[in-house]
């Protein structure tokens, strides 16, 4: 959720079950938000509860009906994903039926269904036995990700209001992956056996953070004096915003890193063009503040690596032409990532810069390390530190994975559960990914079978009519 907030206040934990505004108090974001999500977490929890973890409407009979089924192409070397609806742990997925200009139906495949990006000759489906299973995420979603140059999309944003945006999207993302396992049907229909057959596809983040700016008064000196130093510096209320980068481990080679961002991650521009080192922004930003400046880190997103998770090297800013909205990077782009206006290309700002005591990595982030006496300062009294594993298995840490820390003006201090000075260790907010088994294919010379014995989508009876 990379977007401009104060903070996120849910916490499931607490069971509240509904905000309460107040009249002639100030308005915030956080507060209408956590409405949203008590909400959801309710009817998201509910339809979990009587579904169970995934299941989709079955037929009169009680056979399974066609949401989500798969069938295999007229050439043998894909299948199609038919029309419907699903739902994994309480997230309903929906495959609307498509149709060109002239009324005639498109069909959704492995290799061109939405919001999973595949190219037939280098995403080849492998030959063997191969799990076919959902993969259902939340992504967030700004105007500038949802708007199209052509039009074909009706803008999020007001046209009245001539220019501003207002607010954001969340949006269900469902992708059909596909494993090689020799699991089989029985196996994979036992939720827990599907799970476990995935392995490393579905490996999440295990690593948790701490974050501080008070810090605890050495030596015997009165324990209420905090040092200037030891607080929160920053001139203006911020949402920071850690992210993991480069999966992995803290320890081996490569090592798992991590960028940070002073404003959630929200400061993106708007590509128009990119040439070798050269990219042509739309706009420079508002102001100072949510601009770019000579040795800022960037990174080069759009839709395709978004929905892949991918994790290029960040970027680093050489020169800026302010006239003519033109950003020199110091080092060329590493892949075509950004060169298709239709897949809405962004430069997205990072603010971490390398110091005495942090150095980048050949990526532009920064290593995550576990060590238990050192924090990592990212600035105006902000630190982190990341926790060792207490299983005796290394940690890992999922690209795209992150934690939230609110820091006020007010306190000197971030908002973080645990008292000033001692904060509690916790894992990463997001990103939550869902998983639900559909069937297993076999492909052979190329050619993919896919047998209705090996089925594993679950079935829901509609209630009886009274």
């Amino acid at each position: 959720m990379k977007g401009d907030f104060t903070r996120d206040t849910f916490d499931a934990t607490r069971h509240f079950r509904r905000v309460l505004m107040q009249q002639g108090r100030v308005q915030l974001d956080a507060d209408r938000n956590e409405q949203a999500a008590i909400l959801l977490h309710y009817l998201q929890a509910l339809a979990a509860d009587l579904i169970g973890p995934h299941g989709g409407p079955a037929k009169d009979d009680g056979t399974p009906g066609d949401e989500f089924a798969l069938r295999v192409t007229t050439d043998q070397k894909d299948f199609t994903i038919l029309p419907g609806r699903y739902y994994v742990k309480g997230v309903l997925c929906e495959n609307e039926a498509r149709q060109d200009a002239t009324g005639t139906p498109i069909d959704t495949t492995y290799f061109t269904q939405p919001n999973y990006p595949l190219d037939k000759e280098k995403d080849k489906l492998p030959t063997g036995s191969l799990l076919v299973y959902l993969d259902v995420w939340e992504r967030h979603l700004t105007y500038l990700e949802m708007e199209n140059t052509d039009g074909s999309v009706v803008s999020i944003r007001e046209a009245a209001l001539n220019g501003p945006d207002t607010a954001t999207r969340a949006q269900v993302v469902w992708q059909v992956k596909t494993k090689a396992s020799t699991i089989s049907a029985s196996d994979a229909k036992d939720y827990a056996k599907f799970l476990a057959g995935l392995g490393d596809e579905i490996r999440p983040t295990t690593g948790r953070l701490k974050a501080r700016a008070i810090q605890p008064t050495p030596g015997p000196d009165d324990p209420c004096l905090i040092p200037p130093e030891s607080r929160y510096r920053g001139a203006e209320n911020q949402l920071y915003r850690v992210e993991v980068h480069l999966g992995g481990t803290a320890v081996g080679t490569p090592t798992a890193t991590f960028k940070w961002s002073r404003e959630n991650g929200s400061v993106i521009f708007p590509i128009r063009h990119i040439e070798d080192k050269n990219v042509t922004l739309e706009t420079l930003g508002r102001d100072a503040r949510l601009g770019l400046q000579v040795g800022d880190w960037v990174e080069i997103v759009d839709d395709d690596y978004t929905l892949r998770n991918q994790a290029e090297p960040l970027l680093k800013v050489d020169a800026i032409d302010y006239d003519n909205n033109v950003v020199t990077l110091k080092d060329k782009p590493v892949s075509m990532v950004g060169q298709d206006a239709k897949k809405h290309p962004l430069l997205r700002r990072w603010d971490q810069r390398e110091t005495e005591k942090s150095k980048l990595t050949q990526d532009g982030a920064l290593p995550i390390s576990e060590s238990a006496s050192d924090w990592i300062e990212l600035e105006d009294g902000i630190q982190i530190q990341f926790q060792p594993s207490t299983t005796g298995q290394p940690n890992y840490y999922r690209t795209g994975d992150y934690w939230l820390i609110p820091a006020r003006t007010a306190t000197g201090d971030v908002e973080w559960p645990g008292p000033a000075g001692a904060p509690l260790a916790l894992g990463p907010r997001g990103i939550e990914h869902h998983y639900a088994p559909l069937w297993i294919i076999s492909v052979a010379n190329g050619s993919v079978t896919a047998a209705p014995g090996n089925d594993l989508r679950r079935k829901l009876r509609p209630l009886p009519t009274f």
